[in-house]
């Protein structure tokens, strides 16, 4: 896992009309919480994460640095406005790099199936695996070759090849992508067919009510 540096300044726990002019500031309000550690309120500022982030995503070490302070941590949770595609807050998790720590990390496909070369559809329905592991030992991905898939496989949880020091907490049997079979396109006409007789009964109700 990369490690990188970034510089934050405390704050004091603000209403929220100090929040709105931190985030006019372009300062993103976060928290830093963890073992033996009291929660420090924090403004980052959002130029200097997003350089910081930049080329590793979420799943990087960062050593904080304020006053006289220096603590490890690593990016527990982000909170987005989604319409807008701003961070609202983020939460910094201090880590010992002796202890071993649960993250969420992004599941990266590599290859494109043999049953999508088929006409097949890919499915994707799992994006990241919960982990357990030491903070230096924590992924930036996990990189998953799905080329050899066929229509009708799937690819599940216990099927991903990780290193012993990595502990998988998601449910083995969790599906990560299926190749199905692509749709079968009803023949042309039948739709009009079967509302023929639809029209029919329709024309021989409104006899009958004259």
């Amino acid at each position: 896992m990369a490690q990188v540096t970034l510089k934050v300044a405390e704050r004091k726990l603000n209403s929220k009309g100090t929040l709105r002019a931190l985030r006019r500031e372009r300062k993103i309000p976060a928290v830093l919480y963890g073992k033996n550690i009291e929660n420090k309120y924090l403004a980052v500022d959002e130029m200097e994460f997003l350089k910081a982030i930049k080329g590793h995503g979420e799943s990087v070490l960062i050593d904080l640095i304020f006053g006289n302070e220096k603590h490890t941590v690593i990016i527990k949770e982000i909170q987005r406005d989604l319409l807008n595609n701003v961070i609202n807050h983020i939460d910094f998790y201090k880590v010992s790099m002796t202890d071993k720590v649960e993250v969420d990390v992004p599941i990266l496909l590599k290859g494109e199936p043999e049953g999508v070369k088929m006409g097949g559809v890919l499915q994707h329905q799992l994006d990241e695996l919960t982990i357990e592991a030491l903070p230096q030992d924590i992924p930036e991905h996990i990189e998953v070759d799905i080329s050899h898939l066929k229509i009708g496989d799937v690819l599940t949880v216990k099927e991903i090849s990780l290193p012993d020091k990595i502990t998988v907490l998601d449910d083995p049997e969790e599906i990560v992508v299926a190749v199905l079979a692509p749709a079968v396109e009803e023949e042309e006409g039948a739709g009009a067919a079967e509302g023929e007789p639809e029209v029919i009964a329709k024309g021989k109700e409104k006899k009958q009510e004259e």
